[in-house]
C-alpha cells in the first residue's frame, strides 16, 4: 500500500497557524494506525526528511518492547497539483516528503499496546488495541461527508428552518462543526471509526487532504485546535463522489484523469485488507474486515455501468467506461460477485453484518431522485444502489451506512436499517422532496422512519437553542452480549454535538453530547 505525504507548510498556511512547536516538528503527519487485525497493526507517519525513524511497541500492561527501524520512501505517486501551488506559502511547492510505514505482526488479540515513534529529536507516543476475539464487546462509530477543505473555515453551512427560511446559516463554520464532532467521537473511545465517503471536498486537491489529517492526526495543542483520534483509532474509509472529483477548474472536475488521480490520493492514504481483485485500481475501494463478533464490508458505489444509464450513480464521471478505473457494483460485475461471497460467509460466521458505501439508496435529499437528467432526476443518484438490497435481505445484513445527502435519515426496508449519516462536518440539509421539501416533488422514499429536520424540531428561548435541530454528528454502534437474555445485541445511537448558546447574543459558549430519539437495538 502507498501513503500520501503532506506538506507541513501548507497545513500551517491553511489554518493561519504560527505555532513554532508545530513548524519545527520532524513530522509532516503525526503517526496514525491502519488495517487492524487480531495479530497485527500498521503504523504510518510522514516526514520532510529522508532520515529513518524508530518505532518501539510494547504491551501497555507489560515491559517487553520490540523496536523497528523505518525505511522511508520518497512518494512519487502524489504531489501538490500545479493548480494549487500558488496557494502554498510563498507560492512554492515544499517538495515530496517521505513515508514511514511499519506493519507490526505477532501481536495478541484484543490487547492494548503502547507505541513510540522517534524521529530525529522528537518523540510521539500513543496507544492502540488489536482486533478482539469473536466473543468480545466492541464499539464503533460511523459518519460521512466531512468534506474537509481550508476554505471551510469561516464558511457556515446552510441550516434550513423547518417549514421556513432555506438560507439560514449554522451557528458555527464547518471547520468548528467537524472539530467538535470529532471531540465527542474521541470521548466515546471507539474501537474503530468508519467514514462512508466524501472524506474531503476535492479529491485531487492536496490541501483538502492536509486539512483532513490536521483534524484526525494532528498534534494536540492547549486550545484543542487539532485532534489525534487516528493515532489510536483505525479508520475504515469508503470512496465517495468527492474522492472521484479532482476539483474545480484546472483540477479537472470529474474527468477520467482527474478521478484517477483523486482516488489515487485516497488509495495512498489508507491501508485496508486485500480484496483479492488482483487489480491495483480496485485496491482499498472495496474490502471486508472481521472485527470481534461482526463483519464490516465496504462497497465502492462510485460509478455504475453502463455509463449514464439508470444503473449509474454518477453521470458526471466521464470516459468510455465511466469513471475510468472505478469498479462496477451491478449484478455480474467482479465487485458484485465478491460482495455476495463475503455476505454468504459472514452470515455463517458473524453475529452481525454491516455494510457501508457512499450513495444512500433511500433518501429525500438531492440525490434521492431516480438517476437521469431533468426535473425529478439526478445525475448523482443513490437509487441505483437499490440493486444490492435483495442481496442484503438474502444474507441477513443488519444495517447499511451511507452518506451523500448530508442529512440524518433512517429508513427500514424489509427489516434492514438504512442510514444516511452524512452529518460529519459539511452540509446540514433539509429535505428536497416530500414533506417540507424544497422542490415540491413527492418523496421518493416511503421507507423513512426518522429525519432530524422533521422529527427533532427546534425549541428556542430568545437566541438560545434549547433543544432539537440538525447538527453535526455520527452514529455510535455498541455490540455486546446481554447477560439477561443471553443474546447478542447491537445498539445504534445517533449522536450529535449540541451548541450551548447565550440567550441574548446567540454566541456559542460550549458544546455537549446529545442523541436523537431514534435509538435502535438489534438482537441475535
Amino acid at each position: 500500500m502507498k501513503v500520501v505525504l503532506l506538506g507541513l507548510l501548507a497545513v500551517i498556511s491553511s489554518v493561519g497557524m504560527a505555532d513554532s512547536s508545530i513548524s519545527a516538528s520532524e513530522f509532516v503527519v503525526y503517526p496514525y494506525v491502519q488495517n487492524p487485525a487480531q495479530n497485527a497493526m500498521t503504523v504510518i507517519w510522514i516526514t520532510r526528511s529522508a532520515k529513518p525513524g524508530t518505532l518501539q511497541v510494547k504491551p501497555s500492561a507489560g515491559s517487553q518492547a520490540r523496536t523497528f527501524t523505518s525505511k522511508p520512501k520518497l512518494t512519487k505517486a502524489i504531489a501538490y497539483h500545479q493548480a494549487e501551488v500558488s496557494s502554498l506559502p510563498g507560492g512554492k511547492n515544499p517538495g515530496t516528503p517521505y513515508l514511514h510505514r511499519i506493519r507490526i505482526e505477532q501481536l495478541k488479540p484484543g490487547t492494548r499496546y503502547t507505541y513510540t515513534v522517534k524521529q530525529g529529536s522528537e518523540k510521539y507516543s500513543r496507544e492502540f488495541r488489536t482486533t478482539p476475539s469473536a466473543d468480545s464487546s466492541i464499539r464503533f462509530i460511523v459518519y460521512a461527508d466531512s468534506e474537509t477543505e481550508p476554505e471551510s473555515t469561516n464558511k457556515p453551512a446552510k441550516w434550513p428552518v423547518p417549514f421556513g427560511a432555506k438560507d439560514r446559516k449554522y451557528v458555527v463554520d464547518q471547520t468548528e462543526g467537524y472539530r467538535q464532532n470529532l471531540k465527542i467521537m474521541k470521548s466515546a473511545k471507539p474501537d474503530f471509526i468508519a467514514i462512508a465517503g466524501d472524506i474531503v471536498q476535492s479529491g485531487d486537491e492536496q490541501r483538502d487532504w492536509d486539512e483532513f489529517w490536521r483534524h484526525n492526526a494532528g498534534k494536540l495543542s492547549a486550545n484543542g485546535e487539532m485532534n489525534d483520534i487516528a493515532s489510536s483509532t483505525p479508520i475504515f474509509p469508503a470512496v465517495g463522489n468527492h474522492e472521484n472529483y479532482g476539483g474545480p477548474g484546472n483540477f479537472g472536475g470529474y474527468s477520467t484523469s482527474a478521478a484517477r488521480h483523486a482516488v489515487g490520493r485516497y488509495q495512498a492514504y489508507f491501508e485496508t485488507p486485500d480484496n483479492g481483485s488482483n487489480n491495483p485500481h480496485y485496491e482499498d475501494r472495496y474490502y471486508r474486515v472481521d472485527f470481534g463478533p461482526i463483519t464490516y464490508i465496504t462497497v465502492d458505489s462510485s460509478d455504475g455501468k453502463p455509463h449514464a444509464t439508470p444503473q449509474d450513480t454518477n453521470y458526471l464521471l466521464a470516459g468510455k467506461q465511466g469513471g475510468g478505473t472505478a469498479p462496477d457494483f451491478n449484478p455480474g460485475s467482479k465487485q458484485y460477485k465478491w460482495l455476495e461471497k463475503q455476505l454468504a460467509d459472514a452470515q455463517k460466521k458473524s453475529k452481525f453484518t454491516f455494510v457501508q458505501f457512499h450513495h444512500s439508496p433511500y433518501s429525500i435529499g438531492p440525490h434521492g431522485f431516480p438517476a437521469g437528467t431533468g426535473k425529478g432526476r439526478d445525475t448523482q443518484s443513490g437509487q441505483p444502489m437499490r440493486v444490492l438490497s435483495p442481496l442484503f435481505e438474502q444474507y441477513g445484513v443488519d444495517a447499511v451506512f451511507c452518506g451523500h445527502d448530508e442529512i440524518y435519515e433512517h429508513s427500514i426496508v424489509n427489516g434492514i436499517h438504512y442510514y444516511d449519516i452524512g452529518i460529519g462536518g459539511d452540509g446540514l440539509r433539509g429535505p428536497m422532496s416530500g414533506k417540507d421539501g424544497s422542490t415540491g416533488l413527492p418523496s421518493p422514499n416511503r421507507y423513512q422512519k426518522f429525519l432530524a429536520h422533521l422529527n427533532s424540531l427546534e425549541r428556542w428561548d430568545g437566541k438560545r437553542l434549547l433543544s432539537g435541530g440538525k447538527h453535526y454528528g455520527h452514529l455510535v454502534v455498541d455490540i455486546y452480549l446481554d447477560k439477561q437474555s443471553h443474546s447478542w445485541k447491537a445498539k445504534l445511537t445517533p449522536t450529535y454535538s449540541f451548541p450551548n448558546m447565550d440567550r441574548t447574543t446567540g454566541k456559542v459558549l460550549g458544546w455537549e453530547r446529545r442523541t436523537y430519539n431514534d435509538q435502535v437495538i438489534l438482537s441475535q
